[in-house]
């Protein structure tokens, strides 16, 4: 394959990766420094108690009731519906069909930590599953942006010593934080 398919390519997958990585980098930053940025709800609203259907056992049919999308954590009486910016504490006591809703709305730095822990493909809210879709595109996008600079770099022979020494480095230094935190875990 020719140097300028190469690099191409490689420009391809980087321009379709980066959006997403500087979103994973911020958040990242936001996580490790957190004081630095206003993590804090945005709004906090303590719902007024309300009457539904009593008897109701699955925490979906009661989500359901009260038209509220996303993702279900937890199980009846106490559960949680989760999307990326807002998290409903929904308490339902199955006698008498009394529902409370406690809403917190987040902001965008609270968006962002939301979305960099956002996993899988197939969640039961479909702007995830997109955001799922388009994590995996991602990923693909940043494995050919690896392996085209690579090819890249082999082919300008002037540049192996350095790049053989940059790598081997970036190698090592991976392996011996991997090795670290392994160590430091369970």
């Amino acid at each position: 394959m020719s140097y300028r398919v190469l690099r191409n390519l490689h420009l391809m997958c980087g321009l379709a990766a980066l959006p997403f990585l500087l979103m994973y980098a911020v958040s990242a930053v936001q996580m490790a420094h957190n004081k630095w940025f206003n993590t804090k709800p945005a709004s906090v609203s303590v719902g007024t108690p309300a009457v539904i259907d009593a008897g109701l056992v699955d925490a979906a049919v009661v989500a359901g009731k009260l038209q509220l999308r996303g993702d279900i954590r937890g199980k009846l009486p106490k559960f949680r519906v989760v999307v990326p910016s807002v998290v409903h504490e929904v308490t339902y006591i199955a006698e008498n069909g009394v529902v409370t809703v406690n809403t917190t709305r987040a902001r965008f730095m609270g968006v962002l930590n939301r979305l960099h822990h956002a996993a899988g493909l197939w969640p039961s809210y479909m702007p995830l599953r997109l955001w799922g879709v388009a994590i995996g595109l991602v990923s693909i996008a940043t494995l050919g942006l690896a392996i085209t600079g690579i090819v890249m770099w082999w082919q300008r022979k002037q540049d192996r010593v350095v790049g053989l020494i940059l790598l081997g480095g970036n190698v090592a230094f991976a392996l011996v934080v991997l090795g670290m935190i392994r160590a430091a875990g369970p």
